[in-house]
């Protein structure tokens, strides 16, 4: 069964894109060498209205002509924003790493990550983080929803990654909800949000050993822009729903065997021509 909950159920954390607030900005970015093993990291960007003494720009209206108001998040977190950052710390699996909070102008980042041995235990903790949604579960994707690795070719190894975008949205669903339970006000949008108002992945990057592929957010001026008839222009964020990359190299596990194979008989040549002369 398909899972396409509509970017709803599955997003990061707070704010808003109503009445002059602004949604979170995902972006997942993950470094996997050929041997399955590497990194996964999520960062939150969030537009924090009280680090600018100058009202911040809505980003859908860069030229102030559709009428959306500045940005105004701060109040929808209990204790501010800087709170997202203490659930974090507090909520998170063991296998995240929480990093500091960074703040560069009026933008706060919230990063977290996890690293991983091998494919298999890739797998094993992006399930881990899916089947701690309240609402989500690991079995509730289809076999080509889920990530998958395959590689063939001895000294040269042709490896390609595939995962879907809704998996990777279900892997942030536990953090959702739990902040959107636990520390998100809605105040003057009572009644207006919903727990997948309060964020979007805006941002995929996946390295493959030495390829990279990417889908970025960014303001495309064309784009239609349906809450005001007379301008058009929008951010548009993730628009694929599969991933996929393949990168092609030496199998460095062959390699390193042959050199120290190699070795291995030249020393053995070596002891005996030594030997023989003694």
């Amino acid at each position: 069964m398909k899972k396409r909950f509509a970017l709803f159920t599955v997003m990061f954390f707070a704010v808003l894109t109503l009445a002059g607030c602004w949604n979170g900005e995902v972006f997942v970015e993950t470094t996997m060498n050929m041997d399955g093993s590497g990194e996964r990291v999520y960062t939150l960007r969030v537009m924090d209205d009280t680090l600018s003494t100058d009202a911040i720009l809505n980003p859908d209206d860069p030229d102030q002509n559709k009428n959306t108001g500045p940005v105004i998040n701060d109040k929808h977190i209990v204790g501010g924003l800087p709170a997202i950052q203490t659930w974090l710390e507090e909520n998170a699996p063991d296998f995240m790493t929480v990093h500091d909070m960074e703040v560069e102008g009026y933008m706060r980042y919230y990063t977290i990550s996890f690293t991983f041995d091998s494919f298999e235990d890739f797998l094993d903790k992006m399930q881990q983080l899916v089947d701690l949604s309240p609402v989500l579960g690991w079995d509730d994707f289809d076999a080509d929803e889920l990530p998958q690795l395959e590689c063939s070719g001895a000294l040269t190894r042709t490896c390609t990654f595939t995962e879907s975008a809704v998996i990777v949205e279900a892997s942030m669903d536990w953090a959702i909800d739990g902040i959107w339970n636990d520390i998100y006000d809605a105040d003057d949008l009572a009644g207006f949000v919903e727990k997948g108002d309060i964020a979007v992945f805006s941002d995929y990057r996946i390295t493959l050993g030495d390829t990279e592929y990417e889908e970025l957010a960014h303001y495309d001026p064309d784009a239609e822009y349906p809450e005001n008839d007379d301008h058009d222009g929008r951010m548009v964020y993730i628009t694929s729903n599969e991933f996929t990359i393949t990168n092609e190299g030496l199998n460095t596990g062959i390699v390193v065997g042959i050199v120290v194979a190699a070795i291995v008989v030249i020393g053995g040549v070596v002891a005996f021509v030594v030997t023989k002369k003694g």
